[in-house]
């Protein structure tokens, strides 16, 4: 049971005010009101967290801190690595359109091979996606029946894009997987791609360089970092929900030393970008985006208290092989 909560609303010039009487310092307090006016007290303070003081007794399973800041805390240090997560959010989301747009491609291609409406033929799916649950339920539905119900949905949403009305008009409104995919989001394309039989999804994952079940588990972490980033949420420092699996040793080699990161790094932000880099790469064959990624992440606003290894990064990280320049 926990205690009633009774803080007091403060204006902006009293939240600053409180920030300076727990020892941060403000170089600019009139940008700083500002900040506090646009960004939001609450928010910043989930970037300004590692800059107070531990609690020497605290449970270091939870980060717990002290009110006061370290020496020589700033609020622009603060705003600094506000603007660092926000760049890394925007420049995830540049990453994952690309790769979601291939693999749209790569699932409509592999997967229409076997007929042009895969996607309504359960007779073609994976038997454990179309298998009804072993329940005692009135209402019983198998992954499949919830995944239509979720696709039937983006197709009413959808229905004044030009091409689904011309298949209403000429098809009776059945769109073939090439055209099925364009209207499904990441999370029901990671759904339709765990329904496709495993020759399927060999194929797919195939063309990206990795396993089937490896890939499965990387379009799911992305699809959480893809909705962390576009509702705005903190990125930095991050303990994911849902992290990727590791490619088996030797499989992808430049990404070998993932297998050296400890289970608290695994489940930050690093493994993702980096199998994000490699998959493009990969894919396209083309390293733009992980050239950029290297030289937005040298920008880091590096402090005391504030790496990139908070972000689950390896020392020297730089210097492996898949960052490496081409």
């Amino acid at each position: 049971m926990g205690i009633p909560y009774e803080k007091q609303h403060l204006d902006f010039e009293q939240q600053l005010g409180r920030l300076v009487s727990r020892g941060m310092r403000v170089d600019n307090p009139e940008a700083a009101i500002n900040t506090l006016r646009t960004v939001g007290y609450y928010r910043l303070s989930a970037y300004s967290h590692v800059l107070r003081v531990k609690k020497p007794d605290g449970d270091p399973n939870h980060d717990e801190r002290m009110d006061d800041f370290v020496e020589g805390a700033t609020f622009e240090s603060v705003h600094a690595l506000w603007k660092f997560d926000r760049g890394l959010r925007l420049h995830f989301l540049d990453g994952l359109e690309q790769f979601e747009v291939a693999l749209r491609t790569s699932i409509a291609y592999n997967a229409g091979k076997k007929n042009a409406f895969v996607h309504m033929r359960p007779d073609l799916l994976d038997k454990d996606f179309v298998a009804q649950p072993n329940t005692a339920l009135p209402e019983r539905h198998s992954k499949y029946d919830q995944w239509l119900i979720e696709y039937r949905g983006r197709l009413e949403s959808s229905k004044n894009e030009a091409f689904v009305k011309w298949f209403a008009q000429k098809y009776e409104g059945k769109l073939p997987i090439w055209a099925a995919v364009e209207v499904l989001q990441m999370g029901q394309l990671a759904g339709l791609f765990r329904g496709l039989e495993l020759g399927d999804r060999n194929a797919i994952a195939e063309e990206f360089g990795m396993t089937a079940k490896v890939f499965g588990s990387a379009i799911a972490a992305f699809n959480a970092i893809r909705n962390i980033s576009a509702h705005h949420s903190r990125l930095w420092n991050r303990t994911l929900v849902v992290s990727p699996g590791r490619p088996k040793l030797g499989l992808a080699p430049v990404l070998d030393h993932l297998h050296s990161l400890t289970d608290w790094q695994i489940k930050r932000v690093y493994v993702p970008l980096a199998e994000l880099a490699w998959l493009l790469e990969v894919r396209t064959g083309e390293t733009l985006w992980k050239v950029e990624t290297r030289d937005f992440l040298a920008k880091f606003p590096a402090g005391d208290q504030m790496s990139l290894q908070s972000m689950g990064f390896p020392d020297s990280w730089e210097n492996l092989e898949l960052w490496s320049a081409v």
